[in-house]
């Protein structure tokens, strides 16, 4: 299955992204993505990208090349207006994707979709269509404001014995331990 054209929207009502693609063989797929398959595609695709490149370079650099590259496809991608197709292998209706499990083989990225019923769908994508792949989710992500990778990037807070909080001050005049002041 070669994969023509993607398509992503996110449904406010559904609290979900439909995704939707075309094939050359004039197929249409369509899925429901909940928070979770999305953060895990975003996860998936980076690390995947930055597998492809480790072959070429040391791992920093192909962390730093991902990114680059990553962007650069942000600022040039061009949306076209997606053309449907006419026949629906998996039905009309959306499809619910458990979950998703990614791996690199040669030449290809591999992603093995979950579906209801025990049923699988696997999707080889080249270099091209993972980082449009992993641009599309990261525009998902932003249109239903899930900050999908925030908290992992948000500073720690240091725990409340290193701030001072947890430790009892004491009464300058009769000192006796008084329990920490506490903010409602």
């Amino acid at each position: 299955m070669s994969i023509r054209q993607l398509n992503a929207n996110y449904v406010p009502e559904e609290d979900r992204v439909m995704l939707r693609f075309t094939t050359d063989s004039q197929e249409e797929y369509r899925f429901w993505l909940t928070r979770s398959v999305v953060s895990a595609l975003l996860e998936q695709t980076q690390a995947l990208a930055v597998k492809v490149l480790e072959q070429q370079v040391s791992v920093h650099q192909a962390r730093a090349i991902a990114q680059f590259k990553q962007q650069a496809l942000q600022q040039t991608a061009t949306f076209t207006q997606f053309e449907g197709a006419t026949r629906f292998p998996l039905g009309a209706e959306p499809v619910l994707v458990r979950s998703v499990q990614a791996q690199r083989l040669e030449n290809a990225s591999v992603f093995v979709w979950a579906l209801p019923r025990g049923q699988q769908l696997t999707l080889n994508l080249n270099e091209d269509l993972l980082g449009k792949l992993q641009l599309l989710m990261q525009k998902m992500n932003e249109a239903a404001r899930w900050a999908i990778g925030a908290l992992a990037a948000a500073p720690s807070i240091a725990p409340a014995s290193e701030q001072g909080a947890s430790s009892p001050e004491q009464d300058e005049a009769t000192g006796i331990a008084q329990p920490p002041k506490v903010l409602h």
